[in-house]
């Protein structure tokens, strides 16, 4: 796969009205996809081999994904995405490269944060979305 850039990456979330179509979010500023991580669990022994403490797997956190907004309050998306975090209920969401790949996932809006406002920058909310199962990495064709 050759490099890309961030330009022209999409975030989409699914359309109330028809499940399985997705509805692109405007002014998008950026994104931090999903960032599993896996749980140890580390096992003590009093006279472990080599003195080395034995560690085993464990259950995986899918994460969260940042979306940093340059907030419009006529934004239907926007609205959209507050509403989900007062409604606090799974919903799917997409995050398309300029390739065509992405992720898949469903998730539950747990922060809407308007950030500082200052005289010289733009006005910005940040949407924090805890996943609520796997994500899926592939093509995507909204």
């Amino acid at each position: 796969m050759s490099e890309t850039t961030g330009l022209r990456t999409k975030f989409y979330r699914e359309d109330d009205a028809q499940s399985g179509t997705f509805v692109e979010i405007a002014q998008i500023a950026s994104i931090t996809p999903p960032q599993p991580e896996r749980e140890v669990a580390e096992v003590d022994e009093l006279d472990p081999p080599g003195d080395v403490k034995k560690k085993l797997p464990g259950i995986i956190d899918p994460g969260e994904v940042t979306v940093t907004l340059n907030f419009d309050p006529t934004n239907n998306g926007h609205l959209d995405l507050e509403q989900d975090f007062r409604d606090a209920t799974p919903r799917q969401y997409r995050i398309k490269l300029p390739n065509g790949y992405g992720w898949t996932f469903t998730g539950i809006v747990t922060a809407y944060s308007p950030q500082e406002i200052a005289s010289g920058d733009v006005v910005q909310a940040e949407v924090t979305i805890t996943l609520s199962g796997v994500y899926t990495f592939g093509q995507i064709t909204p």
